[in-house]
């Protein structure tokens, strides 16, 4: 079918300044953002003022949850009044605004033929690397938005230095992509160059993408550059990246997906293949603490049969435990949630939440103390949780995906003879093996023993688990400090000659290290 151009442009014209504000408020915020990203982004001055009239209009829309009136296109048609109209057109076809198209009386058929918005490289009037970063920004997920937004911004701040990033950017939902590209492009961090992408450097994006196998992403970049630079020497264009196989062996996977490290490379022997994992104390993540200190059987009648035999006795010394812990993860920069004496429906929403609220902090550490049997810990209420179910919860969570998830359990694990192996059924699911990929779990015994506890200085394996990380974690893995605790229990021996032995278990798959102490 043959466009009939003409009437196409007349129609255009008759779209009036007058019309925006009408038009404007049948879109919602998420169209507001793309759009003034795809019109202002290439407008140095003006898109620092529309940012900040973006920021304003996402508070109002997070508080209030509702549509506010804008005047994001009004504005635009004033810094381009000859050609606001084909850009703003183009950038709802970018967009899909069908809705609002079709009342402007357009046929989405047409403007799809003439505007091409499939063909991700191709633009008639808005900046190609606008279009190409609106994709992506349209590719990734929330989570993904916001590893990204934290890592280049470290990025950044390495390459500059921290005086150099100017005032920091108080700004931090990560479903807007659009408002931190806007921001950088606005600094000057990321240059779009001319409508032919000449002059561009997105040099970081592409970077970071090639680091986190996200090779769509950096082709997509490095295509849109070389489709519009014409004729552009071969030795000032990106190299594109190896297209992506369609199989991929464990050996290529551990390390494409390695961890850039911000030590100098010294500190790595050359021959040491494992990949490291360092956590920084600035998005360290939760470490929550679940104290069981007394116990109660005052639960429903559904629940009696999961019952012990007997009354369960009150864990003096467990408290020290608590603020030992507290302690050293709040020096790592953990944000360290502490609780006393839940039963086990508050145990599960407590590790649910803290699991839900992990999707930008870079670990979870997940801490009970309580009375248990072998593979069971007990609730306030003597209800007895499995740990496997404990451990499912915290592994089937997206949030978590490839993150270092420690589970530590201070609890006897001898043989069940309260409660004929009876305890409490969780709905946990896990889909894949390798959701468990990075998941460790402490124990403060090995199975069929019970777990020794001071009752004035608390018990051997917190003990020993915190002084092994205050000596020990500034320069050694998780792995070793784990061994050294293992070490220093193993060599303890009570009044009546009792021993205790801790057990780990995990599939760490790369050396962790800890976040340094921030000592105050």
């Amino acid at each position: 079918m043959t466009f009939p151009l003409k009437n196409f442009l007349i129609h255009m014209r008759s779209i009036d300044v007058l019309d925006l504000p009408y038009l404007e408020r049948d879109l919602n915020f998420n169209q507001k953002v793309s759009l003034a990203f795809l019109l202002f982004g290439d407008q140095f001055s003006n898109g620092a003022y529309i940012l900040q009239k973006l920021l304003a209009l996402a508070r109002h829309h997070e508080i209030e949850r509702r549509q506010h009136d804008s005047d994001i296109l009004s504005q635009y048609a004033k810094t381009n009044p000859e050609f606001w109209r084909e850009h703003l057109i183009e950038s709802l076809c970018i967009i899909q605004a069908r809705r609002v198209l079709r009342k402007l009386g357009f046929n989405w058929a047409e403007l799809r033929a003439h505007y091409l918005p499939q063909i991700i490289e191709i633009t008639l009037h808005i900046h190609p690397l606008l279009k190409a970063l609106y994709v992506i920004c349209e590719q990734l997920t929330e989570h993904q938005s916001g590893r990204l937004v934290l890592d280049i911004t470290d990025m950044l701040a390495r390459r500059l230095g921290p005086n150099n990033m100017g005032d920091p950017f108080r700004f931090y939902d990560f479903k807007y992509l659009e408002i931190f590209l806007l921001d950088w492009i606005c600094r000057r961090f990321l240059q779009l160059g001319d409508i032919n992408a000449k002059g561009s450097n997105v040099e970081i994006l592409i970077e970071y993408f090639k680091s986190k196998d996200m090779s769509v992403q950096a082709k997509l970049l490095i295509d849109t550059i070389n489709a519009n630079a014409g004729n552009t020497p071969e030795d000032s264009k990106p190299s594109a990246p190896p297209p992506p196989p369609v199989v991929k062996c464990e050996k290529d996977t551990a390390e494409d997906n390695k961890e850039r490290q911000d030590i100098p490379k010294t500190q790595l022997p050359t021959s040491d293949l494992t990949p490291a994992l360092h956590l920084t104390s600035r998005n360290a993540g939760i470490a929550l603490i679940i104290n069981q200190q007394s116990f109660h059987q005052n639960v429903d009648e559904s629940l009696k049969h999961l019952l012990p035999f007997k009354t369960l006795r009150s864990r003096m010394g467990t408290d020290v435990d608590k603020q030992k812990l507290d302690n050293v993860f709040s020096s790592l920069g953990y944000q360290v949630e502490a609780h006393d004496n839940k039963d086990h429906l508050e145990m599960i929403s407590l590790i649910r939440h803290a699991c839900e609220r992990s999707m930008l902090p870079d670990s979870l550490i997940v801490c009970i103390l309580s009375h248990g049997f072998e593979g069971a810990v007990y609730a306030t209420n003597s209800i007895p949780l499995k740990i496997i179910d404990i451990e499912n919860i915290i592994c089937a969570n997206d949030n978590l995906k490839d993150k270092p998830k420690f589970l530590i359990i201070q609890a006897c694990q001898q043989k069940d003879t309260m409660n004929n192996g009876k305890m409490f059924e969780m709905e946990t699911r896990i889909n894949l093996p390798n959701q468990h990929i990075n998941m460790l779990l402490a124990m403060s015994t090995v199975p069929g023993f019970s777990a020794q506890r001071h009752t004035v200085q608390g018990s051997w394996f917190i003990q020993c688990l915190c002084e092994a990380i205050e000596q020990h974690g500034d320069s050694k893995h998780v792995g070793d400090i784990l061994t050294i605790m293992i070490n220093k229990v193993s060599q303890k021996c009570g009044n009546k000659g009792e021993t205790m032995v801790p057990k780990i278990s995990g599939s760490l798959k790369e050396s962790v290290f800890l976040p340094r102490r921030q000592i105050k």
